[in-house]
């Protein structure tokens, strides 16, 4: 897999992001998936898989866009936390969840608890987005803070262990990724045709749900995953070979912000995908207004990556290829909005 190099340097002790509870089991397959879907269906839509004839033209491919930025929280998240909340054994549920989050997981993990009836801790930076922060209250969860994302995972575990909460891992649990595969099943299903699948990275859920899912069932289609430079701990994990911690996070890109790789994604990722790529903010920021003018789509930077990875050329697609890009997210707040536009 061809890897850029990114600019973070990474922290010497990786371990520090797995707890006993941070990944339960070592395997998920489309088996997982294929259950992921049944289970979760009843209460979440199918997301449409929409063209852009414009944007198309602009990155020399037959282009579609996978609309998750339009499922309920506003992102693809609620799909893994759904299924992994309903797993959850009786001792589990009576404890409660915590997990941490850019705002994203946060939401969808804290509507499935609120659907469940299940205590529900969300530990985020404090600069995480006044929206998010809104909706996963009023979901019923509830927010804590941290001084920047580097810092979230030391102060939920601190909060884990005193309140004896059960740890649901924003991207490395099975459930989760299991849950996110089903987006490739959508894929697959509403266009066979397709080549190239252009997906988001912040921990690498996405990435490897949609991975493990279209290689089981069209081997030949080529999975790029596309991460901020400012934020690359899946490129710096592939590269080393172990799970890296990032020292420093910058980018625009929040929902991408993950401040460590999982041992879980990591060994579908580096089974799966064919390529994962870089792109800076300025490219993102092109991107996200391309869509909003050209799509008539509003997403958040994180959803714009992959766009950006087209756009920009680093996807590597063909000319003519039929590719999907993924829109990860819409949820934007309106004082971020009016500065990238």
């Amino acid at each position: 897999m061809r890897q850029q190099s990114p600019v973070n340097a990474a922290a010497s002790e990786p371990e520090q992001a797995l707890t006993p509870e941070a990944e339960t089991a070592d395997h998920v397959s489309l088996a997982d998936v294929l259950a992921a879907r049944e289970r979760i269906a009843p209460y979440l839509p199918r997301t449409p898989l929409l063209s852009s004839s414009t944007l198309g033209r602009m990155t020399s491919t037959i282009l579609r866009l996978k609309a998750e930025n339009l499922q309920r929280t506003g992102s693809f998240k609620v799909r893994g936390g759904l299924n992994a909340v309903l797993q959850l054994s009786s001792e589990q549920r009576a404890r409660g969840i915590v997990t941490m989050s850019a705002g994203n997981h946060g939401q969808g993990l804290a509507y499935a608890a609120a659907l469940a009836g299940v205590r529900c801790v969300v530990f985020m930076p404090h600069t995480a987005v006044p929206t998010k922060v809104e909706a996963i209250r009023g979901y019923g969860a509830e927010a804590h803070f941290a001084s920047s994302m580097e810092h979230v995972f030391a102060a939920m575990e601190t909060f884990r262990r005193e309140h004896e909460l059960h740890f649901l891992h924003p991207f490395a649990d099975p459930a989760i990724i299991a849950g996110q595969g089903t987006v490739a099943l959508e894929i697959l299903e509403d266009w066979p045709e397709v080549e190239q699948v252009v997906v988001p990275v912040g921990g690498g859920g996405l990435l490897a749900g949609v991975a493990l899912t279209i290689k089981a069932l069209k081997p030949e289609v080529r999975v790029i995953g596309v991460e901020p430079v400012g934020a690359a701990a899946v490129s710096m994990s592939l590269a080393s070979g172990k799970i890296e911690t990032l020292t420093r996070i910058e980018t625009i890109a929040d929902g991408l912000a993950a401040p460590f790789a999982g041992a879980l994604t990591q060994a579908v990722i580096g089974r799966d995908v064919d390529d994962v790529v870089l792109v800076n903010d300025d490219e993102i920021i092109t991107a996200f207004r391309l869509i909003l003018e050209r799509a008539k789509l509003l997403v958040e930077p994180a959803g714009a990556a992959g766009v950006a990875a087209l756009l920009s050329g680093k996807a590597a697609v063909p000319h003519g290829a039929r590719t999907v890009a993924i829109l990860s997210g819409g949820n934007i707040d309106r004082d971020k909005l009016k500065t990238l536009l």
